[in-house]
């Protein structure tokens, strides 16, 4: 099963939307100007782009998982590469990684900066299609690609959507990455939504 290049571009306007409303949440919590966008998005069966996602660097990883169920069941994760994400709760807080209480600050920052951007990618995909979204409470965890994907949904080898988020953070850029994996028995009505808003109205900013 493959994305029309259609489909795609309609997918990363949606996600490119959720990231930016993402973007100007943080910018007032944090008072800091933060600026996202997704490049690219890669559309497969998961054991198709795991070597990919590895071969990208993205392999030792810190991540926020997103359950979700509705009109689409599945997970969707904001995953940083593990030694890069000390230096993004650096950039964001100020503290700095030696610190006793570190890990635990890293922990809830990531935690709070993959709610915001997860719960905006999630209601931009919902509103723009027109399909309800319920979402459980996200949750941090540290892993390899292979962990992330396997607590993800319950059926193997499941369809995932990934797309590479840009942070940039005034001097400071870094790459992380949006999983966003579907249980089979809603993958078809998702790909349907697709097809009808790149049948309707050209998507605009919001």
């Amino acid at each position: 099963m493959e994305l029309t290049s259609e489909q795609t571009d309609a997918l990363q306007e949606l996600l490119n939307i959720g990231v930016g409303r993402a973007a100007g949440s943080l910018n007032q919590m944090l008072q800091k100007p933060i600026k996202l966008h997704i490049p690219f998005i890669t559309f497969g069966r998961s054991h198709e782009l795991q070597q990919q996602i590895q071969e990208a660097g993205h392999n030792a990883i810190s991540a926020v998982q997103l359950p979700f169920h509705g009109s689409f069941e599945g997970s969707v994760a904001l995953m940083f590469p593990r030694e890069s994400s000390p230096k993004l709760v650096s950039a964001l807080t100020g503290e700095e990684s030696e610190s006793d209480e570190f890990d635990s600050l890293k922990e809830s920052t990531l935690t709070e900066i993959g709610n915001i951007v997860l719960n905006s990618v999630m209601g931009s995909l919902g509103n723009m299609l027109n399909q309800q979204i319920n979402y459980s409470v996200p949750f941090y965890n540290e892993n390899t690609i292979m962990g992330i994907l396997g607590n993800a949904v319950k059926e193997a080898d499941p369809y995932i959507l990934w797309a590479q988020t840009r942070f940039t953070i005034q001097d400071f850029d870094l790459s992380g990455d949006i999983l966003l994996m579907f249980e089979g028995k809603n993958l078809e009505q998702f790909l349907e939504s697709i097809m009808s808003l790149t049948n309707s109205a050209t998507l605009t900013h919001g």
